[in-house]
């Protein structure tokens, strides 16, 4: 399967919700590593449909994936937003990347499968995929290193207007820690939708059926015109679109 057919199973083009998907890693997709789903165990998600209710899957690494084909089955459609590239495939650049994206690579090719068999209809509520660790804290930028830490913005998701006008009216957070706040990043994004009024809960996936109402904190320059050029200090765009580029060596004087 090529990579164009891989993202065309993910993200149908008559599919409500296929306009924000993110075409980075499938565009990457040669080389992943195999990975088969029929030895790993999807997680047990006990949401009922819920044509009204968009979920945000903020989990690290492939787990987002596996819980987004569990989902599936329930008749959401999974959105893939991964945004930072794999990096460089020589052998003298292997294991550089600063966010290892091998594994989600890999199941979004052994999960085309899966997800092809449900047949969703073209406006199944949306379930956004994220990786939480797309902006590790600790990283080593040394030069030579594959640096794709990546970040999401408001416009890497619908508007609260457009959730509103296609049915949507509340969203449901899944992430490890429930008692924490969402990531700053999205953390701009999420209230933007509570302030337009969309109910907003969060759980963990082992209780998802079991959601907390979510109050987000206003999250460090929010709303100022200048946000995104600040959030970008420091992330290197890749050429191919998304984020990720090889650290430079320091030139010498």
């Amino acid at each position: 399967m090529n990579p164009s057919e891989l993202f065309e199973i993910w993200a149908p083009s008559g599919a409500l919700w296929s306009r924000w998907a993110k075409p980075v890693l499938f565009a990457e997709s040669s080389g992943a590593p195999s990975i088969s789903l029929e030895a790993e165990v999807l997680p047990q998600l006990d949401i009922p449909p819920d044509n009204q209710t968009a979920l945000i899957l903020d989990l690290p690494s492939a787990e987002s994936v596996k819980a987004a084909l569990a989902l599936a089955g329930l008749g959401y459609r999974p959105v893939p937003l991964y945004n930072g590239a794999r990096g460089a495939f020589s052998a003298s650049l292997t294991g550089t990347a600063v966010v290892d994206n091998d594994a989600i690579a890999g199941c979004l090719i052994a999960g085309a499968e899966v997800l092809a068999r449900h047949r969703l209809p073209a406006n199944a509520p949306p379930a956004f995929l994220l990786d939480s660790r797309r902006k590790p804290v600790n990283f080593d930028p040394a030069p030579g290193r594959f640096d794709n830490r990546w970040v999401v913005f408001p416009q890497d998701f619908p508007s609260a207007s457009f959730l509103l006008a296609h049915g949507i009216k509340r969203v449901l957070l899944l992430q490890a820690d429930p008692q924490s706040q969402p990531q700053q990043d999205l953390a701009h994004v999420l209230l933007r939708w509570q302030e337009a009024s969309l109910e907003l809960l969060i759980a963990d996936p082992q209780h998802a059926a079991q959601p907390v109402p979510l109050r987000v904190a206003r999250p460090t320059h929010f709303g100022l015109l200048w946000y995104r050029a600040l959030a970008l200090v420091g992330l290197r765009r890749n050429s191919a679109g998304g984020f990720g580029s090889v650290v430079p060596q320091p030139s010498s004087g």
